[in-house]
């Protein structure tokens, strides 16, 4: 059996010590900076571990092992602002027997044999340091010659939920992936990655987690997170708190787009006001290739007067001398200022020299861009509608659609397409709910459709009859077309649509076993399905008209003007609604505000009008639609008929309009009884 080997412990001075020849680690291995935190440790706890050393000769011993903490301890005696370290100060040591063999196989041992703490061992030595020890993390960074983040980083490994700790203990989730959950400071958001991604039995990589947690909120450092951070507070956003507050979360998402888009409107208003245009909008990280359908206008050149003449000639010398002065500058700084003021200067230049033409102004925006983390503003962009047009084109220019009168908001071209969405959804979702209408006008238009286009021709062996949904807008609907949206899917939950999973003949077989009342909701449900988005002035079809009357006679029992809607005015056209709906004073007052709070004003006031309102300003707030919402007003003349909604235009098919006054003939079709002589009007069973 070997040996134990033994060794003398002693007190040996600091200057007397120096690396043995043996040490496997040589001098150059020890700099300053890979030392620093060791010699913090060593001057907060003192020396904890004693040096392993050998006689080397009269004047002193060699270090076998330690090499690293005898660097530190020489750095802290050289260093005159610590106390308590100098050449004379007694270190702890192990002395080597001078007949030891292999001496470069202690230092090797020393060295080799460590097992290192991993970050969950660390995470707990931090954790005992505060709990028992009572050591702040200032105390703990300064004891281990740690920055504070660097000690809030292990810690913060303790928030990572613990099935994902005992993972990483066991080897299924490495430090990299550990410390990319503890990014987020939600235990249960942490839990759901963590089990969506293991689900398949794959190991965890951190990209994914990174990638998975960035859709669960936004960093509060971020550019986005400080951009919306005052305001999200405000809003009573929920934050998750981290132990490094620049990595604690916004989690609501939500919230954080609608704050943004508030803050882009506001900034957006106010270049809009500055600059005189007439709109303003906001685009979050867009598609750069959609500004290409927008024109863009310029300052022209402006006549001067001598006085004006003068004072550009003024501003003109001094750009030369800014720009003589860059020439010679050789600080990057100076440099870097001098192009700032020339700036400057050629900006006061160009507003004496050019002009927006009122034209221009009249018809242009400015829109302001989140992208990159940043707000970067577009003016004088003229919308696709209200671009000037040549030849043929001039009598349709204007964004004014035909039967819309040029008054109210100014509705652009994609708001009113998305206001045509929400409008006919909205027009659905109540015909969806009235089977007998619904039928009524699913039957009149098959009917009429076959019979006014081919006469009662002979019987083919198959049907051309066939119907498809129209199109329903956004993929993901906010404000009133997603109330509406959730209208649909209670209605759809309540369908019997069993039979559409059975086979062929089977499923026919048992649709026309369904109940009258069941099947009444299938048609109510389907024939809303076909509604192509039309706005009330470019509806252009009177059936369905008579039919969007009778299904919703008022849109604001469905649709009320929302944030969603409201955000994508100017302020001045707000203002202009508020004083048609009687709220003059009102008005006036939030002029010189913000627009986001004029906004908030509004949104309240249309969701539940408020009490204090007069009885005409109450009509009108409860009232007011913009045109391309409303029905539009009846005309007692008007006997035209339309013929369906087949055409993308709303344009007649078959042979021609047939007479008499629309309503009068949906009264007339329903007057005739069915075969057997039941009332067209009654409910009939299906056999």
């Amino acid at each position: 059996m070997t040996k134990l080997q033994t060794y003398t412990s002693t007190l040996v001075a600091l200057s007397h010590l120096r690396l043995h020849p043996a040490n496997v680690r040589g001098a150059d291995a020890y700099t300053e900076a890979s030392v620093a935190a060791l010699a913090a440790n060593i001057r907060e706890v003192g020396l904890l571990q004693p040096l392993l050393v050998q006689t080397l000769d009269k004047s002193g011993y060699g270090v076998l092992a330690g090499g690293r903490r005898l660097a530190a301890l020489k750095l802290l005696a050289g260093d005159r602002k610590v106390k308590g370290f100098s050449g004379k100060t007694p270190i702890a040591c192990h002395v080597v027997p001078d007949d030891a063999p292999a001496t470069a196989a202690l230092s090797l041992s020393e060295n080799e044999m460590q097992a290192p703490m991993d970050a969950i061992d660390r995470l707990e030595a931090f954790t005992a340091l505060r709990e028992t020890d009572g050591l702040d993390i200032a105390a703990i960074a300064r004891m281990f010659g740690l920055g504070e983040r660097s000690v809030r980083e292990t810690l913060r490994i303790g928030l990572v939920h613990g099935e994902i700790r005992d993972a990483h203990r066991a080897g299924a989730v490495s430090l990299e992936t550990l410390k990319a959950f503890a990014a987020h400071p939600d235990r249960e958001v942490q839990l759901e990655v963590f089990t969506a991604l293991s689900s398949d039995g794959q190991r965890v990589e951190s990209w994914q987690v990174k990638r998975a947690l960035n859709d669960r909120g936004v960093r509060q450092g971020d550019a986005l997170g400080r951009f919306v951070l005052d305001a999200y507070r405000d809003a009573d956003g929920p934050v998750a708190a981290d132990l490094i507050e620049e990595d604690s979360v916004l989690s609501d998402p939500g919230l954080v787009q609608t704050v943004l888009a508030r803050q882009l409107d506001d900034l957006a208003e106010e270049a809009r006001a500055e600059m005189g245009f007439a709109w303003a909008e906001h685009r979050i990280d867009p598609d750069w290739n959609a500004f290409d359908a927008y024109g863009r206008v310029y300052p022209q050149p402006v006549a001067l007067d001598p006085e004006a003449q003068a004072q550009v000639d003024k501003l003109s010398a001094r750009i030369e001398e800014l720009a003589e002065a860059y020439e010679v500058a050789e600080d990057m700084d100076e440099q870097d200022r001098l192009e700032t003021a020339h700036d400057a200067v050629q900006a006061e230049i160009d507003g004496l020299t050019t002009r927006l033409r009122p034209e221009d102004v009249a018809t242009a925006g400015v829109i302001a861009v989140w992208q990159h983390g940043g707000v970067r503003m577009i003016p004088g962009l003229v919308r696709p509608e209200d671009k000037p047009t040549t030849g043929d084109d001039a009598d349709r220019s204007g964004s004014t659609p035909e039967g819309q009168t040029d008054t109210g908001p100014k509705i652009s071209g994609k708001l009113g397409a998305d206001m045509a969405h929400v409008r006919t959804r909205a027009m659905g979702l109540a015909l969806a709910q009235c089977p007998e209408l619904a039928r009524d006008y699913a039957e009149f238009l098959l009917i009429r459709g076959v019979c006014g286009a081919s006469g009662y021709g002979d019987a083919a062996n198959s049907s051309t009859v066939s119907a498809s949904v129209a199109s329903r807008g956004p993929t993901e609907p906010e404000g009133s077309l997603r109330q509406i949206e959730t209208g649909f899917e209670t209605l759809a939950s309540d369908l019997d649509v069993a039979w559409l999973d059975l086979p062929g003949a089977e499923g026919f077989a048992a649709f026309r076993l369904l109940t009258v009342a069941d099947r009444g909701a299938l048609l109510a449900y389907a024939v809303a399905q076909t509604l192509e988005p039309r706005t009330a002035p470019t509806l252009r079809d009177a059936v369905r008209e008579v039919v969007e009357r009778e299904a919703l006679p008022n849109i604001r029992d469905a649709w009320a003007p929302d944030a969603a809607f409201l955000q994508r005015l100017t302020k001045p056209d707000l203002l202009t609604i508020l004083r048609d709906v009687g709220l003059r004073s009102e008005a006036k007052v939030y002029e010189s505000g913000r627009k986001s709070n004029l906004v908030d004003y509004m949104v309240k006031l249309f969701a539940e009008p408020f009490a204090t309102l007069t009885d005409a300003q109450m009509d009108a707030v409860t009232s007011w639609a913009p045109d391309l919402m409303a029905h539009a007003p009846v005309e007692e003349e008007d006997v035209t008929a339309g013929a369906g909604d087949g055409g993308d235009d709303g344009s007649e098919t078959g042979d021609g309009p047939l007479p008499g006054d629309t309503g009068e003939m949906i009264d007339a079709f329903n007057a005739v009884p069915l075969a057997d002589g039941t009332p067209r009007v009654e409910v009939v069973k299906v056999a």
